[in-house]
């Protein structure tokens, strides 16, 4: 029986129009491997992508970030920048029509959401913690005796 890892080393070589690398970029809808930190932890990763003059891993982050998170008019607008500088006018141009039209429909990430325990419980996962105790606040208006909500209240106000 031959070998399998040769041959398939063999099979991976030489292929035209086809690249032998699992790069994520060639395929964009893949899911992400890696642990997803949130809106806000992704923008400040670019931004210091930004302030170390590394555009590249800004744009990957902020692709990052719209993938999960595609009314967030900030991302939009950073990645505008990153590619107007980086000499892709034309995508620039989209990203910052996508921000304007986001910003005349004035979609805000916290108004008009569901309230509940789990929601609340990702954003402080997310590290979006002002939005989590905002939400545990008017949870606990209406359920002001909850003991899972209170410890919730407790932890998080310590941390």
């Amino acid at each position: 029986m031959p070998n399998i890892s040769r041959m398939l080393a063999a099979s991976s070589e030489n292929m035209e129009g086809f690249g032998a690398t699992d790069s994520s970029s060639e395929y964009p809808n893949v899911p992400k491997p890696h642990i997803w930190l949130g809106v806000k932890e992704g923008l400040t990763q670019a931004k210091q992508a930004i302030e170390h003059k590394n555009l590249t891993l800004a744009e990957e982050v902020l692709r990052e970030v719209i993938e999960f998170a595609p009314a967030e008019p900030e991302a939009w607008h950073i990645l505008a920048a990153i590619l107007n500088r980086k000499g892709a006018i034309e995508e620039a141009k989209v990203c910052l029509k996508r921000r304007l039209t986001i910003h005349k429909t004035n979609i805000q990430l916290q108004s008009e959401l569901p309230v509940s325990k789990r929601v609340a419980k990702l954003l402080w996962a997310q590290h979006e913690n002002e939005a989590a105790l905002d939400m545990l606040a008017t949870l606990l208006l209406h359920q002001p005796d909850d003991a899972e909500l209170l410890a919730l209240q407790q932890t998080w106000v310590l941390s």
